[in-house]
């Protein structure tokens, strides 16, 4: 792979942070943004963090976030509660020369040649954003059966192949598309989560592509309590949520997506009832596939789980950091 040389035009990245009640991951994350290793690419490196936390901000706990970070920061407090609120502000607090958004979790950190790796694929001809791979990182040994079955990760990807979608988690999009068709995250996911897919797919229907970079890794904090299937199930539930949701807005798939709802509760129904014996994997794989399956029809009753509201967020956040 070759590395850019010096003498290419400066590339401005501002890196779009949403965070909330997290000051130790917000650090350990600046941490690893610190020791990019940026393999000869020419950047200019801007950090958007939007704390969602008006009353116990992760200043108030790390002191002058500036000092954390080796990159210029740009810290804000975005009072009114829900993550599209504090994602939406870090697009518009972000600089106006930003060539590039990327968007990160602040429960992860960024492994040394991530921004690279994004740069690598982001500017391929006609990708207006890319996604890189997650790994999770768990803080107690997992089941066997949530390993196996790779819940937390995203990827392994063939490098540079087109996805339908992008997540928040680890991605890159070309904030001139976004200026240009005047993009936001969209205000009905404030609580219920899934605005990500929603923004990205969106971002697609502007004419360009969604690549992945299979080498822009990084890792993803998982507590024990988002190991259980309680947890997960909840996580399903709202995932399969989201795409029926996002067809009833568009008013496209919607027969498609209630189908593929019956669907994925046969199948799942299946894997527990017929083919779970012997497999612990296999039989919860088909509850998360139910999950999801309900998910999507509920959507079509108008039915939506709030995974970000103040109560769900305050129970995720026990024993987190």
């Amino acid at each position: 792979m070759c590395a850019k040389v010096q003498q290419d035009p400066i590339l401005h990245v501002a890196i779009c942070i949403a965070t909330y009640r997290r000051p130790h991951g917000l650090k350990m994350l600046i941490e690893s943004l610190n020791a990019q290793d940026l393999d000869g690419w020419n950047v200019r490196i801007t950090l958007v963090i939007a704390d969602n936390a008006p009353d116990e901000t992760a200043q108030s706990q790390l002191g002058d976030i500036q000092g954390l970070s080796l990159w210029p920061v740009i810290y804000v407090i975005e009072h009114e509660r829900g993550i599209v609120s504090a994602r939406n502000r870090s697009l518009a607090e972000a600089p106006y020369d930003a060539r590039y958004f990327a968007f990160l979790d602040d429960d992860e950190t960024a492994s040394p040649t991530w921004l690279a790796r994004m740069l690598d694929v982001i500017e391929t001809p006609e990708t207006v954003a890319v996604q890189g791979a997650v790994q999770p990182k768990y803080r107690q040994k997992p089941p066997d059966w949530v390993d196996a079955l790779g819940l937390f990760q995203m990827g392994p990807y063939e490098h540079r192949a087109q996805l339908p979608s992008a997540a928040t988690n680890n991605s890159i999009a070309d904030a001139a598309v976004i200026r240009a068709h005047g993009l936001r995250f969209d205000m009905r996911f404030n609580t219920t989560g899934g605005e990500d897919e929603e923004f990205f797919s969106r971002l697609k229907q502007t004419g360009g592509m969604i690549r992945s970079a299979a080498d822009a890794l990084v890792w993803d904090d998982v507590p024990e309590n988002r190991t259980t299937m309680r947890w997960l199930s909840r996580r399903w539930f709202r995932k399969g949520n989201t795409l029926g949701r996002i067809a009833l807005i568009r008013r496209q798939g919607v027969v498609l997506r209630m189908v593929k709802g019956v669907g994925a509760i046969g199948w799942g129904a299946t894997l527990c009832l017929c083919l779970g014996f012997g497999s612990r994997a296999r039989m919860y794989r088909g509850v998360l596939e139910v999950c999801r399956g309900a998910g999507m029809l509920a959507a079509m009753a108008r039915l939506t789980f709030s995974e970000y509201s103040a109560a769900a967020v305050q129970v995720d956040r026990i024993g987190g950091r």
